[in-house]
Order: C-alpha cells, then structure tokens, then sequence
C-alpha cells in the first residue's frame, strides 16, 4: 500500500489519541491506588494505605464476594438459556425458529435496568405480586422467593445477557461441519459418546469466549445490581464504586475504589490472558474447510414442545413479565400489585407527575450521546484498522490487541479512571468533569473493541487489489476510500453504528459513574426515580424510552439482514 503521509497522520492520529487514552486511564487507575490521599488531594505518591483500608473494610470484602458469586452465576444462567437456544436454531428442525433471533436480539437492546424494574415489581419481598401471592395463598410470614439476594441478581444479569452468549456460540453451530459426528457414529459411538469426545471438545472454544465476555461483562454490571441489590445494601464492585464515588456516606474516598478497580482490572486481564491462550491453539478446533457441508438439522419430532417451551420460558422470563409489570407501575397513580380492584385505577397520573423539564434534557443528552458516540468509536475504529490490514507499519498487530483491551476490561473502570482524571489531574487545563463530553469518550473507547471487530471483519473481505486499480487511475488514497471502501463496507459500517447507537440510548453503567446535574441521560434520570422509590414515574420513563428505541431497533433490522450474525460490545 503505498500513502502519502499526509494520509498516514490522518488515521494514525486517532489511534495515538485512542490507544494513549486507553493506556492513560487504566495507569491513572493504577496509580491514585497507590496514592494515599487526604480531602481530595494527593499528600503521598505511594503508599500501601488503600489496599490495606480495602483489606479491612468489611463492605468491600463483602462486595468482592458478591461480585465472584454474581459473575459466575449470570454466566451460568446465560449459558444455560443461550446455549441449547443456539442449539434449538442451528441444529434442529424446529419451526418457526427464525423469529427467534429478531427476540433475542430486542431482548438484548433492552437495557438491563428495565428488566431488572419489572422483576422487583414481581418478587420484591413487601410488593412483589407474585410473593404477595403466595404469602396470601399459603399464609406465609416471609416471601418465599426475594428477589434482592446475590442470587437474584444474577437471575436477573443472566436473562439480559443470555443473547450475548446466543450470538457468540450460534456462529460456531453454524460453521461446524457434522461430517465428524456422523463419523463417530458410524463407528459405532453412541449419542453421549459423541456429545462427549467429539461435539464439545470441536465446540468449547466458542462456549469459552461467551463465558469470558458475558463473566467480564457482569463483573462490571451496574444496572441490574444498581436496581435490585443497592437499596438492601447488597453490593458488586459498581455499586460499592458508586456508593464511595457518590459520597453517599460522607465525603468522597477514592483511593479504596482505585485499589478494587485495580485489583478487578489485574483479575480481568488474567482472565483475558487464558482465553488469548486457548485462541493461539485455535488451529486444533479448525473443522471449516474448502469442501462445502451443509449442517445437519436433527429432527426432533415429538419433541418440538421441548423447543418451544424453553423459548416461551426466556420470552416470558426476560421480556413479557418484566415488561407487562412495568407498564401496569406506569398507568396507576401509585403502586399496586395486580388485581381486578386495582383495575379501576388505571390512569395517566403517573405521567402528570414526571419531571418532564429533567427528562427532555436527560432525553437531549441521550440523543447527543447516540449520535456522537458511535461516530467517534467507529471513525476510531476504521483508523486502528486500516493501519492494521492495510498499512506496513512495524508492530502494527500490537494496536489491534490494544484495541481490544476495552472488551476484555470491565467498561466501569475506564469511567473510574477518567472520573478520577478529571476530578484530579486536569479540573483547571481541561475542565471535562461534569461534562456530556467526558460520558462521549469513555463510552467510545469502550466500543472501539467491537467497532474494529466489525471493521476488520468487513476490510478483509476486500481485495487490496481494487483499491490499486484505484491508485493506477491515478485516484488518491481518499478518493480510494470514498469510491472504492466506503461503498463495499458501508452495509457493515452502518450496522455497527446503529448497534452502538441503541447501545449509547440504554447505557447506564460508565454514564452513573460520570453522570453530574449538568450531564445526565435518559436512562440515569429513570433510574435515580426509581431508586427514589418513584416507581411510577420511573416506569412511565422506560415505556417513553422504549418507544425510542422501536424504530432504530427497525432500522437496525433492515440493514444488518441477520442480526444473529452481528457480535455486539
């Protein structure tokens, strides 16, 4: 590839800038860990004082168990509804099964926080109606089925991120050639044999990646936590950062939060390591070659209703309920369980009620967000990427793994280190803290791991050879990219962004950690209502959300054709 170098800096820019925010912020986090600190300020560069306040504060020991337990669990129970989900569509006769994709994908987009709503509504210990109902039914002095436990939240976790583990392991189903099975069985092995020795030992490769990305991603889970646990003081490692950041029992302590975020950040990147191990083995696991195959579908017969009963579980589980107890919060003037008698409440007072002054502007900086964001992550993106493929640049594969290190890192510790850079390092030279601006970056480093996924799966389709037909007509390398690029990736690129956008409408996580008076999104201004205890006119709020996120989730339909085939960040 030959370029100018006038070219060059244009995308070698961005990717210093990135690449140095990346490193910055986790340094930052690193260092104010080991920073012992007095009334905000800086008073001893290094010292142990954090991790030893840390080791003794009975809260945080208790969050990190929390947090352990939590991850796991909502692993697990994505695993358990993603997995034989991915199975029952790629594998198996079942009918109907294209619309199953398009479900978990809008089950996907609806923010965790929602969900989370609809299931205290359901099992909350004083106003869940399903507990009331049965401490009324069997006369019971205590809900037999609490919902605020560290088992609770992962039930919840579990169900929003299920589709995360569907779309990572349905790739994998599809492009497993079943000629190797079919040859175990011919030699005789029975269905548990090649299940056992065959099947999982081809498919764990991509049964590992869903468990690292859907276990990294909830250690740094703040909606469904934040809903459900903060109230009862049942803390994971955000919402313990958010209670000492928030200084909601004093002043604010940063250096014990700095000391867990550096220690969750050295444990994520363990857990990084041992998948990036498996992967340089990943040629034991190649079962794709030239020879065309076509996946065999099992017939299940009888058995359709197994199918089928597991996807009405997850339906009802992840979508229906939640949703139908949020609307019913939304439409009664203050909370009742269901009932006939409650029926006769049914009006639009909840709405009168909202601070819709508060909300229109949660609502323009989430629009802001939307738009900014993804165009930042993905212009990143592209630049990271065409210097990667594209360019000859020495230890240029080094910038991929870079940009990847946002996935493999829990987001929250990137809005920590840039709360705490901006709160210390730069308030007078570069005043960001409290600014929309400060929410915009963050959120787009943390998807420049997907957005260069997107991209360098698209650029490798093309062949270096048209862009040179380019050059030999004499175009320049930004005619190339307009007429030539830009066109053939353009189907890809508008998916990403539209993903990154429904993404940026329902994120909650970086923005409650950098969220001010002056920045606050729409799904912040929902959530502080309902940890309010205004549950109505937080409701009210989600069902306004909802209906800005139908038609870009439309949107995104159209373009990315299957959805299934797209891997979010």
């Amino acid at each position: 590839m030959k370029a100018g170098s006038e070219i060059y800096w244009v995308f070698a820019a961005p990717v210093i800038l990135a690449s140095a925010a990346i490193i910055g912020l986790l340094a930052f986090v690193l260092w104010i860990s080991f920073a012992r600190m007095e009334d905000g300020l800086v008073v001893q560069t290094f010292s142990l004082t954090n991790y030893i306040d840390l080791y003794a504060d009975p809260l945080a020991i208790s969050a990190a168990r929390n947090t352990l337990a939590f991850a796991l669990l909502a692993t697990a129970i994505a695993g358990a509804f993603g997995l034989p989900l991915a199975w029952f569509v790629e594998r198996t006769d079942l009918p109907g099964k294209s619309i199953l994709p398009a479900l978990l994908i809008v089950g996907l987009l609806i923010p965790g926080f929602f969900t989370a709503m609809g299931w205290v509504l359901l099992l909350h210990p004083r106003i869940g109606a399903i507990n009331q109902f049965f401490m009324g039914w069997l006369g019971l002095a205590a809900a037999p089925l609490p919902i605020n436990t560290v088992a609770g939240m992962a039930w919840v976790e579990g169900l929003t991120l299920a589709p995360l583990f569907y779309l990572m392991t349905a790739s994998g189903l599809r492009m497993m050639d079943p000629s190797l099975e079919e040859a175990a069985r011919m030699s005789g092995a029975t269905a548990w044999q090649v299940m056992a020795r065959v099947f999982m030992p081809l498919f764990h490769p991509a049964v590992l990646a869903a468990c690292i990305f859907v276990f990294t991603t909830a250690l740094g889970a703040f909606d469904v936590p934040g809903t459900i646990g903060l109230s009862g003081r049942i803390l994971t490692f955000s919402t313990y950062l958010y209670v000492k950041i928030s200084a909601i029992d004093g002043l604010p302590d940063y250096g014990p939060p700095a000391a867990f975020g550096a220690g969750l950040l050295m444990f994520a990147s363990l857990v990084s390591l041992f998948y990036t191990r498996t992967l340089r083995r990943a040629h034991r696991y190649q079962v794709v070659t030239g020879k065309a195959f076509r996946p065999r579908r099992i017939a299940l017969g009888g058995y359709v209703w197994l199918g089928w009963l597991l996807v009405g579980l997850y339906v009802v589980c992840a979508l229906a309920a939640p949703l139908l107890l949020v609307v019913w919060a939304a439409l009664l003037p203050f909370y009742q369980s269901p009932s006939m008698h409650a029926l006769s409440s049914l009006s639009f007072a909840a709405f009168a009620r909202v601070p819709w002054s508060l909300v229109l502007d949660g609502l323009g900086n989430s629009l802001v967000l939307a738009l900014v964001a993804p165009t930042v992550a993905l212009g990143t993106s592209l630049c990271f990427s065409w210097i990667v493929l594209r360019s000859r640049l020495r230890g240029r594969h080094a910038l991929d793994t870079l940009a990847f290190l946002p996935h493999a890192v829990p987001g929250i510790i990137f809005a920590l280190g840039a709360a705490l850079a901006a709160l210390l390092l730069m308030p007078r030279w570069l005043p960001l803290y409290g600014s929309l601006t400060i929410i915009i970056l963050v959120c787009a480093i943390g998807w420049i791991a997907f957005g260069t996924r997107v991209v360098n799966s698209a650029l490798i389709q093309i062949h270096s050879e048209l862009e040179e037909v380019g050059f030999m007509s004499g175009a320049t390398q930004m005619m190339v990219m307009r007429r030539v690029l830009a066109p053939l990736m353009g189907p890809a690129l508008a998916g990403a962004w539209i993903w990154m956008a429904l993404l940026a409408l329902r994120e909650l996580t970086r923005a409650i950690i950098l969220s001010t008076a002056g920045n606050t999104t729409l799904p912040v201004i929902a959530w502080s209502l309902w940890n309010g205890g205004q549950i109505n006119q937080a409701a009210a709020i989600v069902l306004v959300t909802i209906c800005l996120f139908a038609p870009l989730v439309l949107v995104y339909f159209r373009l990315a054709g299957r959805a299934c085939g797209i891997e979010p960040g």
